[in-house]
């Protein structure tokens, strides 16, 4: 595809193609209108035939402030200007790899808090792994007790959108449960650069189950925007799988010159409180920081897919 087929828009700092014309998209707003366009929507996404899935007011907006409030008065949750975040913040050495140098101008400290467990950061260390999965899944069957689960929403909409599969909670063989999801408070601008999430090509775990999946999802339900002058942090999603050669560009920083000059095209997911999206992991994204007052808070899981195998499962 050239460059020059589709015209420019410009959005959070840099270019992005225009895709009006484009068959690759995002299919929505509801899961009866995303089963209506493709008979097998998760097969659909996992091949990149469509950008995501995307299910509007999955989780009710009203309910996503009352959880923020609840979040807080657990003191799992704080304000922007609250001292505690340094404490309750993510250590540095767990911080995400593709982070962008110079993209958080708070501080140099990565201002993310997380609540629930993470393969990623926990993942080199089994026994550590599963022990806090364990912690997660009390603590979660605690908070949503007596009130609405939003880590149900996003099963309840992604068994519908995956006919004939089983959607379950990750496990190993011994009946060890992964996180079922977590929660990510992004504070000051936290910005994600152009990257990719695989447990088979980036982290290469092939001590744990999810390793035999050939394809790799997430879903992500908004809870909370951070918003300057109008302008919200949003997923960007190109068209582009991960491959070797990639890599260094990730790496140098300057995937977005090589996605212009070889005309790849780009989405950007604008989601709400309480939208929910689906997308493949697999290509490239990213999320360009906005450092607004609120913190961005998300409530994502990853998911394993593959053709031949009935279960989809899903981690945090």
């Amino acid at each position: 595809m050239n460059s020059g087929q589709y015209g420019r828009l410009l959005t959070n700092s840099h270019w992005l193609i225009d895709m009006s014309n484009s068959e690759w998209k995002c299919l929505e707003p509801d899961v009866a209108t995303i089963c209506n366009a493709a008979a097998d929507p998760i097969a659909s996404l996992a091949r990149g035939d469509v950008a995501a899935l995307i299910v509007r007011q999955a989780f009710p907006v009203d309910e996503c402030s009352s959880l923020i409030e609840y979040l807080m008065a657990e003191e799992l949750l704080f304000s922007g200007t609250d001292p505690r975040i340094d404490q309750a913040a993510i250590p540095a050495d767990r911080a995400d790899r593709w982070t962008r140098p110079g993209t958080n101008p708070v501080t140099s400290r990565r201002r993310r808090i997380d609540i629930g467990t993470s393969l990623g950061n926990l993942g080199d260390h089994p026994e550590e792994f599963f022990r806090h999965s364990a912690e997660t899944h009390e603590l979660f069957r605690r908070l949503f007790a007596d009130r609405p689960d939003p880590i149900s929403a996003i099963y309840d909409n992604l068994r519908q959108l995956s006919p004939g599969k089983t959607v379950l909670t990750a496990r190993e063989s011994d009946g060890r449960e992964y996180g079922p999801a977590i929660f990510r408070a992004h504070y000051g601008g936290y910005t994600y650069g152009p990257h990719f999430d695989s447990v088979r090509e980036r982290e290469v775990r092939n001590g744990y189950t999810v390793y035999r999946f050939e394809r790799q999802l997430a879903g992500v339900l908004c809870v909370q925007n951070s918003v300057v002058n109008g302008v919200a942090a949003q997923g960007i999603i190109h068209r582009q799988f991960w491959n070797p050669e990639i890599t260094p560009i990730l790496k140098s920083g300057t995937f977005h010159e090589y996605a212009d000059r070889e005309g790849i095209e780009s989405i950007q997911v604008d989601l709400e409180p309480g939208d929910l999206y689906f997308f493949n992991t697999g290509m490239i994204h990213e999320v360009p920081g906005v450092p607004g007052e609120l913190p961005r808070i998300v409530l994502a899981t990853f998911i394993g897919y593959s053709d031949n195998v009935d279960e989809v499962m899903v981690w945090s």
